[in-house]
């Protein structure tokens, strides 16, 4: 499947910054430090992310720096500069269609960079009105750094997303 470049965009900062409060959580503490970790990474200045679609095998590249967002599909770089608060904006309509529930602390362990992680579950319901979404739950989890509070990295059966934090640079003038 084909997406266009604002879809992209969108799937691409959804799948790293997916988390809204609901009502009822199967364990607040838990759910507060997803919440926690999303809200860290959207206030980071930069972050690079690949995101991996389970279904079609695509692969895309992500750099965000400020209000830039850089997307890498197909071995081609595109740039798109947001107007002033677009990166927050856009998050919040995507927290807007989705929700989170049942979330639960897995496990600890150390990350590729030897950061030591815990791990989260919750199910998430994909963003309402997404082209191809599934309107059912999907088990997700999460990796959040322990000392800095970041995601790091989102595992579902549809999505793999991983984020760093170090060396983010404009990978096109």
């Amino acid at each position: 499947m084909k997406l266009n470049a604002s879809v992209r965009v969108a799937l691409g900062l959804g799948a790293a910054l997916l988390c809204t409060p609901v009502p009822a959580w199967s364990n607040p503490a838990a759910c507060d430090a997803i919440q926690n970790g999303f809200n860290a990474v959207a206030s980071v200045p930069g972050y690079r992310q690949v995101v991996e679609l389970g279904r079609t095998g695509e692969r895309m590249e992500g750099v965000v720096i400020g209000e830039t967002v850089y997307m890498r599909v197909n071995d081609r770089w595109t740039r798109m500069r947001l107007k002033a608060g677009g990166r927050k904006g856009m998050l919040n309509q995507i927290l807007s269609m989705s929700s989170i529930t049942d979330c639960r602390e897995v496990r600890a362990e150390a990350l590729p960079s030897g950061m030591r992680a815990k791990i989260y579950e919750f199910m998430m319901t994909p963003p309402r009105g997404l082209p191809g979404a599934s309107d059912k739950p999907i088990r997700t989890l999460v990796w959040i750094g322990v000392e800095d509070g970041l995601v790091y990295r989102q595992v579902s059966d549809e999505t793999s997303l991983t984020l760093s934090y170090d060396k983010v640079v404009p990978p096109i003038p």
